[in-house]
């Protein structure tokens, strides 16, 4: 059984996935997604020097 939306609901809910479409497409939402993305991976590199650094002194080169 597949349950039909009514026509208002129908509307809306295209009106709100081209909201979301074009605001991908948006040059504000393109670079701070970009920062975003590196923010995390500035975040894993310096996790990662930790650990390097930990191991490093674990095994007494440090």
């Amino acid at each position: 059984m597949v349950e039909e939306m009514p026509p208002n609901e129908d509307i809306i809910f295209v009106q709100q996935s081209n909201k979301v479409i074009n605001a991908s497409g948006n040059p504000e939402n393109v670079a701070r997604h970009m920062v975003s993305r590196a923010s995390v991976i500035l975040w894993l590199l310096l996790a990662l020097g930790g650990l390097d650094l930990w191991l490093l002194g674990l095994l007494g080169y440090l």
